[in-house]
């Protein structure tokens, strides 16, 4: 009998026991089968949500098809370059992305064939305009994820000779099912009336990575070719069909080809390289950038173990590692008793904001003895400090142990205005003189379009610079140059057709740009004050430019934290001579068409008010004065910041100095952009290039540079 009921609990127990194991089995197959169903959904969807409808660019290298615009943008902070042919007319474009919803173009057009009866002998070659357009994005198709069409509203030509002038307004509905785009708007000027166009990916889901993005493209071109009025070139008022079709083709994301038939008569063809500098985190990877400080951890109490020489040492070097210069380290008891220490020191590596606070916050973590309750963390550039940042050591051992979060620290540790170390009470236990030298090599480019001897003239080089301190806060610079290559030479430094009645204070800067050798581009000196509660001021003296030097003063309040600045500045400057460091008394002035020579000492007087838009990363600049040529006005600046590091800005001068170019009233307009030059380094840099340029080479809206602007060196350690 016990020997049956031993049989039976064994059964029993190898019966439930491999049930139980199946089920268990089962279970976790259900389980890995149900996270990978939940892995396929989760890439499904992101396919899904990242999935977006190439942008076309038509032949002027604006979002459309050849002709006919679209309601559709690229990324914000995209730049395209461009050239086609446009039978009769040649064409170089340029566009900018300035927000995700503006996009700025221009093209310069070549008349083909059509002789400028006063220039072309001379060697202008054929006839040519410029000209500049803008399209706003009032709804993208991706807002409502190409459930809606997009609409945006834009002008042509609308500056200068405005000889291709036109509005229009149009809408864009993407159908991605079908992967296809139409078109349809209407306009005036050039564009007249209805217009349409329609574009088609039929291989855009191919397995065939090479036949993805083949386009084919038709619109319909509602420019009425025969008015004499709306096209210029005789060779072009000829059409057969206002219908216009072709293919276009997008090479490895960034190089776009395209031809298409024009009129029913002729071809066009286009090419066009666009790239996003505005987003871009460098060429190459910043794999020499040190990782934030993570040890060794340091904490062994400032006393007779760690004396204040060997913890300076440690949080020197520390520091150092980083990519941040201390020159000061300072000990002492604030008035309510508590331990301080107070760093000052210089940012050489690092743009962001950010970034620097991040790695301050390891550092202090790590190096600090745990009987400091406080440190103030002092930035310092061009010898004067910026701002501090007041750390309690008590929120900072919280966050080096998770207890914190990275927002929490930074509320807890706010930006503000800077203290001044109190000799009589705070020992300086750290010192170390700021840089003598330092040395910099970068490009040196000018450029001119619309010369009497080209249309485009240029000059490429280097500049090489020196750069450090005389003291402790003075600051010098010399930049010498170097023209390698040039096509200058045979310019005249005066306009033919439209002299300027001011006196000469830039358009005769052809004669310094077309010196030979080496140049002393820059040879000054600065000091900088800050004065507490956000006055800052500054004295500048020397050669600030190679046209120009002499004295400069600024003041400027810019508060921390605050995105609202207002200056004052003022300078007294001579015209130097072109070949050396001297200066001349006189300046060039055409009366009556007959060049005379005037006794000169140049002033410029301004009221400055800056505005960051921060959400948009947008800076806002007026400057209203006095300008170099004795004219009076304001001069309005408006800048965007990319995540990059790029800055773009355009500006627009009206003032009272009555030029004329054309018959027409002149003001001052033109574009400028500057960029950082490590998105071609393997490691962080702050060192920027930059490069701008008028409409027009003219005296109105002039004035001298003056060493570095306040407003500038600031706002670059805040955001």
């Amino acid at each position: 009998m016990k020997s049956k009921l031993f049989h039976f609990y064994f059964l029993y127990f190898i019966f439930f026991s491999s049930c139980q194991l199946s089920f268990a089995e089962s279970c976790d197959v259900d389980e890995e089968n149900n996270l990978f169903n939940d892995l396929l959904t989760v890439q499904y969807w992101n396919s899904k949500l990242n999935d977006r409808f190439p942008v076309m660019y038509d032949h002027f290298l604006q979002g459309g098809y050849f002709i006919m615009p679209a309601a559709r943008m690229s990324q914000e902070g995209e730049i395209g370059i461009g050239y086609s042919h446009v039978p009769p007319y040649l064409n170089w474009n340029l566009r900018l992305q300035f927000t995700d919803r503006l996009e700025i173009s221009g093209s310069y057009r070549i008349f083909k064939g059509i002789e400028d009866p006063i220039l072309t002998p001379l060697g202008f070659g054929d006839l040519s305009d410029k000209g500049a357009n803008f399209k706003i994005q009032i709804f993208h198709p991706e807002d409502s994820d190409y459930y809606l069409p997009g609409f945006a509203i834009g002008m042509q030509d609308f500056m200068g000779t405005r000889s291709f002038k036109a509005q229009y307004a149009v809408f864009t509905q993407i159908f991605k099912k079908y992967n296809l785009e139409l078109s349809l708007g209407y306009g005036g000027g050039r564009i007249q009336g209805l217009f349409g166009g329609f574009a088609w990916y039929p291989f855009r889901l191919s397995s065939k990575s090479y036949l993805q993005n083949l386009v084919f493209t038709g619109e319909y071109d509602a420019t009425p070719y025969w008015d004499p009025e709306i096209e210029k070139h005789p060779k072009g008022r000829k059409s057969s069909s206002p219908i216009n079709i072709g293919v276009k083709y997008r090479l490895w994301d960034h190089f776009d080809f395209s031809i298409s038939s024009l009129r029913g008569r002729s071809m066009a063809v286009s090419f066009g390289a666009f790239y996003n500098l505005g987003l871009t985190k460098g060429f190459v990877p910043k794999i020499n950038d040190p990782l934030p400080y993570v040890a060794p951890k340091i904490w062994e109490e400032l006393g007779p173990n760690r004396t204040e020489l060997a913890m300076s040492e440690d949080i020197y070097y520390a520091f150092r590692t980083q990519g941040f210069d201390i020159y000061q380290i300072w000990v002492f008891y604030d008035e309510c008793g508590e331990k301080t220490l107070r760093i000052h020191m210089y940012n050489t590596y690092y743009r962001d904001e950010s970034e620097v606070r991040e790695r301050l916050n390891y550092l202090l973590g790590g190096v600090i003895p745990e009987n400091i309750d406080k440190v103030i963390v002092t930035i310092e550039s061009e010898g004067f400090p910026i701002q501090e940042y007041r750390y309690y050591m008590n929120f900072v051992r919280q966050w080096v142990n998770e207890n914190t979060c990275d927002y929490e620290l930074k509320v807890l540790t706010p930006m503000q205005e800077v203290s001044f170390p109190n000799e009589c009470i705070e020992k300086l236990i750290f010192e170390k003189k700021p840089e003598r030298f330092n040395f910099e090599i970068l490009p040196k480019t000018r450029s001119l379009f619309g010369s009497s001897k080209g249309k485009f003239k240029y000059c490429l080089g280097l500049n090489f610079g020196i750069n450090g301190y005389i003291g402790d806060q003075i600051f010098y610079s010399l930049l010498l140059g170097w023209n390698a290559f040039s096509d200058m030479g045979k310019i005249a430094a005066v306009d033919r057709l439209n002299p300027s009645k001011l006196i000469n204070v830039r358009t005769d800067i052809i004669r310094y740009y077309t010196k030979r050798g080496i140049t002393f581009d820059e040879l000054y000196l600065q000091k900088n004050w800050n004065l507490g509660k956000g006055f800052y001021s500054k004295i500048a003296l020397g050669h600030f430019e190679p046209e120009y030097g002499g004295c400069a003063l600024e003041a400027l309040f810019y508060p921390v934290n605050s995105n609202f600045a207002l200056g004052v500045e003022g300078a007294i400057v001579k015209k130097r001579t072109v070949g050396g460091l001297g200066f001349t008394g006189k300046i060039r002035k055409f009366v009556d068409w007959q060049v005379t020579h005037r006794p000169f000492l140049g002033s410029q007087f301004f009221v400055d008010m800056y505005y960051f838009w921060e959400k948009a990363n947008i800076n806002f600049k007026i400057k209203a004065g006095k300008f170099l040529a004795n004219d009076w006005g304001s001069r309005f600046e408006i800048a965007r910041f990319f995540p990059s590091g790029l800055c773009v800005s355009i500006w627009y001068t009206y003032t009272n100095g009555h030029d004329r170019i054309n018959g027409q009233t002149y003001y001052d307009k033109g574009v400028a952009f500057s960029m950082p030059l490590d998105i071609f380094y393997t490691h962080s840099d702050r060192t920027r290039w930059g490069y701008g340029m008028s409409a027009w080479l003219r005296d109105v809206g002039a004035f001298a540079m003056t060493g570095k602007d306040l407003y500038d060196m600031i706002f670059e350690y805040r955001f």
